[in-house]
């Protein structure tokens, strides 16, 4: 059996996430106690309650996730499961880069956090968004969004290629609104806005790119213990290879579908979804239904991956 870690991105935060595993293991308590003595803002008050509705804020909404879901790893790892390599999400890239040992939690977090609030500035500063586009190939989505461009002299970008035939658009609005009418016309079944605060994963992030590359000259990086498949590239990163991507995963389209179908060519079996919700998870069970595919969120799924899985087994 060869397992592969996933970690999620933005948008799979919800209310409550990371709370029972807080109550249930003092690791988890430490690690959000650590993390909510490095941020200027509570992340166990926005996890768990949320009493000011900051959850779904790209601000908060980074590092609360980072948080939650490399808590979650922590007490996989306490538990003794062990994986062969890992594989984040857009922000659950910084959770897998972590997870390998190739930075520190404190040093990651606080990375997170000003990621968050650059790509928040720019977002305000060039203002998009992003359209998920349903039942059309890559290359066909590419071809109409770079015909637009070129015509309209406005961006829109394929950003994420999730599984096939589902596809993540990034671009300011009149070229997100184009795109859709010709999307559908080329043979999309759905073209479906997304509540998002920016065109994440788009040339409109480039100044928050550039902001990150120079935060990461001074951190110290190390040779990742565990083989993390990139974003960027949907191949293994060192540690060269990871300071150089960082910034430009903010500008690039996240590579997920390639990520897994290489996974899959190098013979990985098992894919745990580290973090709330299972969106990975139902993205994989398309993309390679014989594989065995599990979930860690809480202390139930927590006892089922570890029956399924066994400690140390992965």
């Amino acid at each position: 059996m060869k397992a592969a870690l996933l970690f999620p991105g933005q948008g799979a935060q919800y209310v409550g996430m990371g709370k029972d595993l807080y109550d249930s293991y003092i690791i988890v308590k430490q690690l959000f106690d650590e993390a909510a003595s490095v941020l200027d803002w509570d992340v166990r008050e926005v996890c768990f309650t949320d009493s000011h509705a900051l959850i779904n804020q790209t601000r908060y909404t980074q590092a609360a996730l980072f948080t939650t879901n490399y808590a979650i790893y922590k007490v996989l790892e306490a538990n003794g499961l062990k994986a062969d390599a890992m594989l984040g999400f857009s922000l659950g890239e910084y959770d897998a880069i972590t997870a390998s040992g190739a930075l520190d939690f404190k040093t990651a977090l606080t990375l997170v956090d000003k990621r968050a609030t650059y790509m928040e500035e720019a977002a305000n500063k060039n203002p998009g968004g992003m359209s998920a586009v349903i039942g059309l190939g890559i290359e066909e989505i590419k071809a109409v969004c770079e015909a637009i461009s070129e015509e309209s002299h406005l961006p829109v970008e394929v950003a994420n290629d999730n599984c096939e035939g589902q596809v993540t658009i990034a671009g300011v609005k009149e070229a997100l609104e184009l795109a859709s009418l010709k999307l559908k016309e080329a043979g999309a079944k759905r073209v479906l806005p997304l509540k998002v605060s920016g065109a994440f994963h788009s040339s409109l992030m480039e100044e928050a790119k550039e902001k990150l590359a120079k935060e990461l000259v001074t951190l110290d990086f190390k040779e990742p213990q565990v083989e993390v498949i990139s974003n960027v590239s949907a191949g293994p990163m060192n540690r060269e290879e990871i300071i150089e991507n960082i910034p430009l995963q903010v500008v690039k389209g996240v590579r997920f579908r390639e990520s897994i179908h290489y996974l899959v060519s190098q013979g990985f079996d098992t894919f745990i979804e580290v973090g709330p919700k299972c969106t990975l998870s139902n993205l994989v069970k398309k993309m390679a239904p014989e594989a065995t595919i599990l979930n860690v969120e809480d202390s139930d799924t927590l006892r089922n991956v570890l029956e399924k899985v066994g400690r140390g087994n992965a």
